[in-house]
């Protein structure tokens, strides 16, 4: 006697090479065949769900222009930049001798948050702040023989002093142009995705939505 009801599970329902949804059982995990992704654990690494997150958008076009012309960097990833460019700093204080894996762990932890925000805080804490994080990034590196600019075509970063480039890499180029062939073949040529809202518009939104259950 089987220990599990296969039929209690849902079907696969993903789209097959005929175009009609899988008939296979789903897994209880995320409701997809081995065949579909039932076996896949999602994205581990920093870079691996930034990459997942892009994948996801709806509208690559303001993706694009909050990335490269308007530097729209989260104030939770900036104020990570800052709680690990702080412990950095401490750590300069001892002695090479006295420390141990601290940097490592820090910059594991925090590496994309200091990516995205190192020239931000040398703007304010000087040519020295941006020695200690770019040391300490490298110190990471190095150690881990890590490709460490892929994930900069996924995220804004704050512009350099000099050099800066306001249309971003060849790389950023060829990633937003794959990513609007795969809008266009998914939704046509004339799809604009989902419209940000600004402040001002969630705030009346929000008023609008308290007054309609007061009245009710």
């Amino acid at each position: 006697m089987a220990k599990f009801n296969l039929e209690s599970l849902a079907k696969c329902g993903a789209k097959t090479r005929s175009g009609k949804p899988c008939q296979r059982y789903g897994n209880k995990t995320n409701g997809r065949c081995k065949l579909h992704g039932g076996r896949s654990t999602g994205a581990k690494t920093k870079e691996g769900k930034l990459a997942v997150r892009v994948n996801a958008l709806l509208n690559n076009f303001m993706w694009f222009c909050d990335n490269h012309f308007y530097m729209k960097i989260s104030k939770s990833d900036m104020e990570r930049a800052i709680k690990a460019y702080l412990n950095l700093v401490d750590l300069t204080n001892l002695k090479y001798n006295e420390l141990q894996n601290q940097v490592i762990d820090i910059v594991s932890e925090y590496r994309v948050e200091l990516e995205t925000a190192k020239y931000y805080i040398e703007k304010y804490e000087g040519p020295e702040a941006l020695v200690i994080i770019q040391s300490a990034l490298d110190h990471y590196y190095k150690d881990n023989a890590n490709e460490h600019l892929h994930f900069h075509v996924y995220t804004p970063i704050y512009p350099t002093p000099f050099y800066h480039r306001i249309h971003g890499s060849k790389a950023e180029d060829a990633l937003f142009t794959k990513m609007q062939v795969k809008t266009i073949n998914k939704k046509g040529c004339f799809y604009s995705g989902r419209v940000c809202l600004s402040p001002m518009q969630k705030e009346f939104k929000k008023q609008l939505k308290d007054s309609k259950e007061k009245h009710t």
